[in-house]
């Protein structure tokens, strides 16, 4: 079976958690639902319909942290939009701005592992890479976020069964996870809730626990299994 590795970055990232109220917050990683949308966006998948090209089962992914996790907030203005029908005349006596802090990933940089049981589109997806292009502008999270990418291989793998402590490049799910050295110097550890599946509707059917060593080291841990990249010594766990 043969996976595609690439690189993803930008300048800012905003993979926003939906289960916050007034201040909008990150994860430090794109969730695999955020990945669906990136991966749609290169392939050519229409935004109102890219999840039903994602079957569960039919594409897996694994993130692997390369610069630590930075976060900051930048004061945004929302107009509402029900209350203003043009830009340029604004209702008097109404306030129809609002003022609210979102917090953004700076100088996020990620790797990207993919594999798919569709092999035409896994094709497809490697040649757009491979020669830098997409049939939409890929982004970390939000249309603000314009992200850039590059190939870095395509790599036939085995899968290995975990009986020792081994380093992990990728995040890792914790129901993966059979024991984990936290007693790591210089390790800072975040333990995140992400979306992994949406219906077709953007509908929450699946999400997982996940493991991040925030200033991207490895991860040094006993696994069910893993992926072992051999060109690239990297460990990975896929989801």
């Amino acid at each position: 079976m043969e996976i595609i590795v690439f690189d993803l970055w930008g300048d800012f990232g905003h993979f926003r958690v939906p289960y916050t109220t007034s201040s909008p917050i990150t994860f430090p990683v794109p969730p695999k639902t955020s990945l669906y949308g990136i991966i749609g966006a290169i392939l050519g998948y229409d935004k109102e319909s890219y999840l039903e090209k994602f079957k569960k089962n039919k594409w897996f992914f694994a993130v692997s942290l390369r610069s630590p996790v930075t976060k900051f907030h930048i004061p945004q203005n929302f107009i509402n939009t029900k209350e203003v029908k043009m830009f340029a005349r604004m209702p008097k006596g109404k306030s129809c701005r609002t003022r609210i802090n979102m917090e953004f990933l700076k100088d996020p940089y990620f790797r990207i592992y993919v594999l798919s049981d569709n092999i035409i589109e896994l094709k497809k997806f490697k040649t757009l890479v491979k020669e830098h292009k997409a049939a939409y502008t890929p982004v970390l999270g939000i249309s603000e976020c314009i992200a850039n990418f590059k190939f870095i291989g395509s790599f036939d793998i085995k899968e290995e069964v975990g009986n020792e402590f081994i380093e992990i490049n990728s995040i890792l799910p914790l129901e993966d996870a059979i024991e984990i050295d936290f007693i790591q110097p210089g390790t800072k550890f975040l333990k995140i809730h992400m979306p992994t599946e949406l219906n077709k509707n953007r509908e929450l059917m699946e999400s997982k626990d996940f493991i991040i060593e925030a200033t991207a080291r490895t991860i040094t841990a006993k696994v069910k299994k893993y992926i072992h990249i051999l060109e690239l010594n990297e460990n990975i766990i896929m989801i």
